[in-house]
């Protein structure tokens, strides 16, 4: 495996390779004073765009425990294969056109004659947007083929048809080092680049993205210690998470690079045309009527002339209301309803529905006005991760009131949305993702207080009690709380998948809490935990890459 971390050969299976085999830039003109190479730098992001679509939705959000959408997109039921990889095939090609990039880059910038002080800089920031490409690599497919140098000759690239796939947490113990040592103290004060993400110019990936990476490859390999020493620096440059540092209204993806921000994918909206605009938003929005209302509610201020979609709403595992069977005004006992993650939501009885045998039910106006819901304080994330309605005047979603459960939320939606374009930015990282990331760290080394010190802090923000050890003091149901957590906090954010296969719960929760009926248990099995490595990929490498665990699944 060492050999495989320092061979000097690149992988370039989904990159095109007939079409561009002298590299994506014109080396001996591209690097020739700090713009130029500042210009090239800025080519990496691109790939890193075109990643997050509707279909990364399903792939990392929809296959979870967390959401349903009724669909035949693989990706959402797990209906994956060498053959019919799905997302796979987009993730693939486009994180290692970017580590292509990036490691062209880190080596002709260093090779350049540019000033020092921004020639370690813009190498630097390469090093953080290659590590970030390796994220989803290996979160999505496990081990892969690991490179770190650029395509120099056709010797190389027929090098690139042998190199096996490396053991995931190689990949990621050699990333943390090469940013710990590499990039991280190379953005300065003295630069301006040892800041925040929203305080850089452009909020280009720097020296938080790169902590956060650090912190994301430990906790995959369960090195709790490593993870929690970047983390400590992130929150040395954000402070507390409170409310008034960073208000909870901010966490909406319309209000682009706050503060909170770590990293965030870059889209536009322009009178005279879309540029750079993506489509996750299709999934998170309500269903449309044929009236253009949002599922049965007058909403303008969230677009117009919309197309019709297939959307997700939740699970009854993350919110639902559901009255009993009958005439009485008491809510099911049943344990689908009872035991949802965000408890209790905004709902209460509606008005009879002899076709339903129960009340249907209707937000419920009272509860927003004074933060009570049925004598219990509600968390004010659920009125931005999750959809009931109008909040304004009470409305409610035609599916909402019926059935009990919630759409994606108005953190996803667009203000004055045409069609299915989403011109809002997608916040990938942002700083309450880290706060929970190291309650999760102190909860694996057994300091239990300081895990729930960090919890509380984005619980105060949401306005709920806090946690207390004299409540919770052991590690699994801490454990529990933090799962619960990034739920609230991160639903629907591009996360849950990841979060459930790192902690080696994928299979079990989705069975657990998709509904029964729910499409995806016709599909999933254990090792769709991981993507195949798409066949066309594998053919070019003589199948020296391969899927054995999708040959032989039962094995």
């Amino acid at each position: 495996m060492k050999k495989i971390l320092l061979l000097a050969a690149v992988l370039l299976a989904g990159c095109s390779i007939k079409e561009d085999r002298n590299s994506f830039a014109n080396r001996e003109s591209s690097y020739q004073n700090v713009f130029q190479a500042e210009s090239v730098v800025k080519s990496c992001y691109y790939d890193a765009r075109v990643i997050f679509n509707s279909s990364s939705a399903m792939m990392m959000e929809i296959a979870s425990d967390l959401w349903l959408q009724s669909t035949s997109v693989v990706d959402a039921i797990s209906s994956i294969s060498p053959a019919r990889p799905g997302q796979g095939t987009t993730i693939w090609k486009r994180c290692y056109n970017g580590v292509m990039r990036c490691n062209e880059c880190i080596e002709c910038i260093l090779a350049s004659e540019i000033d020092e002080g921004n020639k370690m800089a813009l190498q630097a920031e390469a090093r953080v947007l290659r590590a970030f490409f390796y994220y989803y690599l290996t979160n999505t497919f496990n081990g892969v083929p690991y490179y770190t140098c650029m395509v120099k000759d056709m010797a190389t690239l027929e090098m690139i048809r042998q190199l096996p796939r490396t053991d995931a947490d190689i990949i990621r113990h050699s990333l943390y080092e090469d940013l710990k040592e590499n990039a991280i103290p190379y953005f300065t004060e003295e630069n301006g680049l040892k800041a925040r993400t929203s305080e850089v110019k452009g909020n280009r990936a720097g020296y938080a993205l790169g902590l956060m990476l650090m912190a994301k490859f430990a906790m995959w390999n369960k090195e709790w210690t490593l993870a929690i020493e970047p983390l400590l620096l992130l929150e040395e440059l954000y402070g507390p998470l409170t409310e008034e540092r960073y208000p909870l209204d901010d966490t909406v993806w319309w209000k682009k690079n706050t503060d909170e921000s770590i990293f965030e994918i870059q889209h536009e909206w322009l009178s005279d045309g879309i540029q750079m605009a993506g489509t996750g938003c299709t999934n998170m929005y309500p269903a449309i009527s044929s009236d253009g209302s949002l599922d049965g509610v007058s909403m303008p201020q969230w677009g117009t002339e919309l197309s019709s979609h297939s959307c997700a709403h939740t699970t009854y595992h993350f919110a639902a209301f559901r009255p009993k069977t009958g005439t009485s005004m008491e809510e099911s006992t049943s344990a689908s309803y009872t035991t949802s993650i965000f408890r209790p939501v905004p709902l209460t009885y509606g008005t009879y529905d002899a076709s339903l045998g129960r009340y249907s039910v209707k937000i419920d106006t009272e509860a927003l006005r004074t933060g009570m819901v049925r004598g219990e304080k509600f968390d004010r994330r659920c009125l931005y991760v999750l959809g009931f309605g109008n909040l304004d005047n009470g409305e409610t979603f035609n599916s909402v009131a019926k059935y009990g459960y919630a759409y994606g939320g108005p953190k996803f939606w667009i203000p004055g949305r045409t069609a299915n374009y989403d011109s809002n930015n997608y916040k990938i990282f942002r700083y309450a993702d880290a706060v929970q990331m190291l309650a999760e760290c102190y909860c694996m080394r057994g300091e239990y207080a300081k895990a729930l010190e960090y919890l509380n802090y984005p619980r105060r923000r949401a306005g709920v009690d806090t946690y207390s050890t004299s409540m919770y003091a052991d590690e699994a149901s801490i454990m529990q709380l933090v799962r619960d957590e990034r739920a609230r906090e991160l639903g629907g954010e591009y996360h849950r998948r990841y979060d459930l296969v790192r902690w080696g719960i994928w299979y079990e929760e989705v069975m657990a809490h998709q509904p029964s009926g729910s499409t995806i248990k016709n599909y999933i099995q254990p090792f769709h935990q991981y993507y195949p490595i798409p066949d066309t990929e594998c053919a070019l490498t003589g199948y020296i890459l391969d899927n054995p665990e999708y040959k032989n699944p039962a094995e």
